[in-house]
This record gives structure tokens, C-alpha cells and sequence, in this order.
């Protein structure tokens, strides 16, 4: 199960178009989904900087697949 609404979205999409398990979507999604659980778990085992960094590139691959606008 996913932890932020940005890697539901994806995976719910790769899921929808039958992507394979190790397309830029998906791995991109896990990796977020990992750096948000470290962000907001106690005791925090993911900086800023790395959880950002997950993001952006997740958002980045979501919306270069999608057509949607990144901003």
C-alpha cells in the first residue's frame, strides 16, 4: 500500500496501463513512497534534501508520462 497520494497516482496508473514492474513509473512511485516513510517516521531516517530529491523525480516521470503539467 502506498503512503502519499502523488505514488497511489502513479501506481495506480502504471497499473491501469499494464506497465512492467520495473518501469520509471513504478520504481520511481516505491522510491517516494520509501522517502516519505523515512521523512515523517520516528525516529526520521530520511533528510529533507533525499525526500525533495524522491519527490521531484517522481513528479518529473509521472508527469512525462502523463502529458500533465509539472507546475
Amino acid at each position: 500500500m502506498a503512503y502519499t497520494y502523488l505514488a497511489v497516482k502513479m501506481l495506480a496508473r502504471a497499473d491501469s496501463d499494464n506497465l512492467p514492474n520495473d518501469h520509471d513509473m513504478r520504481s520511481r512511485a516505491m522510491a517516494f513512497d520509501e522517502a516519505a516513510k523515512g521523512f515523517y517516521g520516528n525516529p526520521q531516517t530520511c533528510d529533507l534534501k533525499k525526500f525533495m530529491g524522491c519527490w521531484a523525480r517522481a513528479r518529473c516521470a509521472y508527469c512525462d508520462y502523463t502529458g500533465e503539467a509539472l507546475v
